[in-house]
């Protein structure tokens, strides 16, 4: 009784508290995948406008629990990633001047065994979302590896964990008045990690989005990112099979429960990095990603989300996300 009366007393005050008004922001999503997420994607989660001369610190951890197996016979294709995979990212963005802002982001990034199988397993239970080749794997064990007729392109039979591909962008805020929040944004991915510990691409990219945040009504509103990334070639992650780009299509909807809480679902399609290939796992992937974000105070920001891949076999069969932002003026 002492607890939930606590719990009550937290949620009471925190709904009746006087926040910014600004719009929700879309949920910090980022490719799991152990082949593909060294890759630069958008930088869709600092919505709103930064002032010039004031900073804005971001912590995200990202935990996708992975079991996935494909083959093809007519090419003599096979793919195992059987890994937990955490990416701990800090992100500090800077007020550069009016309208313009920096964006500069660096994860840490480890891929273990499959702690969280058995708690995955039950959640799949529990909501009816299909297993997969969950069910034929033991639990907490460790695999990535891709082989192409009979050789290992891809053999990482370790945990493996380091720094991950630093980034940096650059974010401009349009004045217009059929939408209430619009950006354009470019980043540049330097290849700091490490391609044989799948920490990192081992390739310079440039990424370049559209993004866009509008009311839907009182309590609701929507937010779409677009965009694409240019990768380096003849070098890098698996290098030979690889495009020399790929698109992504980020859409979601939230509804304004309180001042201090956020409900939202957000769905997340890209393109497929690597060709020569019809292996799930490195073909495009979707998923859908559905919490919320707690507004502790005007300066910080709690987001707590899952993103499931829709689109079974072609993203991690879960992950949880956990954001922290700090807003300051200094």
């Amino acid at each position: 009784m002492r607890v939930k009366f606590m719990v009550g007393a937290v949620v009471t005050a925190l709904s009746t508290t006087t926040f910014s008004t600004e719009l929700p922001r879309p949920f910090y999503q980022t490719d799991m995948n152990p082949l593909t997420l060294g890759y630069a994607g958008p930088e869709s989660s600092f919505p709103m406008i930064q002032k010039q001369g004031a900073w804005r610190w971001q912590m995200a951890t990202n935990i996708a629990n992975t079991v996935q197996t494909d083959s093809n016979a007519m090419s003599g294709d096979n793919i195992l990633i059987d890994a937990e995979t955490t990416a701990i990212r800090l992100a500090v963005e800077y007020g550069l001047a009016e309208r313009w802002s920096m964006v500069v982001d660096l994860p840490y990034i480890n891929h273990g065994k499959g702690r969280l199988d058995g708690a995955v397993n039950e959640f799949h239970d529990i909501f009816g979302f299909p297993d997969g080749p969950r069910g034929d794997r033991p639990e907490d064990l460790f695999e990535v590896s891709y082989q192409r007729d009979g050789q290992y392109l891809v053999n990482v039979a370790r945990p493996q964990s380091g720094f991950g591909d630093m980034g940096v962008s650059l974010i401009y805020s349009l004045d217009k008045s059929w939408v209430q929040d619009l950006k354009i944004g470019s980043k540049l991915k330097v290849p700091t990690g490490n391609p044989s510990r799948l920490t990192g691409s081992g390739t310079h990219d440039i990424a370049f989005w559209l993004s866009a945040t509008n009311p839907l009504g009182n309590q609701f509103s929507h937010f779409l990112t677009l965009g694409g990334t240019l990768i380096e070639q003849d070098r890098g992650l698996l290098s030979d099979m690889r495009n020399s780009g790929y698109g992504y299509l980020s859409y979601g909807v939230a509804w304004r429960y309180s001042p201090a809480i956020d409900l939202k679902i957000q769905l997340d399609t890209r393109s497929a990095i690597y060709k020569q290939t019809a292996l799930l796992p490195l073909g495009s992937a979707t998923t859908v990603s559905f919490g919320g974000v707690l507004r502790l105070s005007n300066n910080y920001i709690l987001e707590i989300a899952i993103a499931e891949d829709i689109a079974v076999g072609t993203a991690p069969d879960v992950v949880f996300q956990f954001n922290v932002t700090r807003n300051s003026s200094f």
